[in-house]
């Protein structure tokens, strides 16, 4: 069985210290531990209007406004709605439990570099660490 793992990233080999800020997601298709494929989702750019056409399924899921309503914010929730988990360097509470709430499986890694990250998935042993949870008061 292969599962999709969302690596947000800026520039597709270091991961990216916040979700929010994102340019995109390397989507990286494992199978028994093995990357069969991976693949670069560019984000529409944060504040312009979305030009990239989506997909025929979920339209009723584009009208949430809990994150602030900010349509590129919201963008990233569909941009990884087909992948079980999500590896990034840091990302605030609220973005982490709407992740969670859509089944996929969150962790947040001391990793710059992809490469090295996907080493760690490789063998099994992703590490999480939640201080990378950013907490706003």
């Amino acid at each position: 069985m292969s599962i999709k793992i969302a690596i947000p990233t800026d520039d597709g080999v270091t991961i990216s210290r916040h979700f929010g800020q994102a340019r995109a997601f390397l989507v990286v298709t494992m199978e028994e531990g093995e990357i069969i494929d991976q693949e670069l989702r560019e984000l529409p750019n944060a504040g312009g209007h979305d030009h990239h056409h989506h997909h025929d399924h979920d339209h009723d899921h584009h009208h949430h406004h809990g994150m602030g309503g900010n349509p590129a914010h919201m963008a990233k929730f569909e941009h990884v709605r087909d992948c079980q988990f999500l590896i990034g360097g840091g990302m605030g509470q609220p973005a982490m439990q709407r992740l969670q709430a859509m089944g996929l499986q969150v962790a947040l890694t001391d990793h710059r570099r992809i490469a090295d990250l996907l080493d760690e998935v490789k063998s099994g042993q992703v590490k999480h660490n939640p201080r990378r949870v950013h907490h706003h008061h």
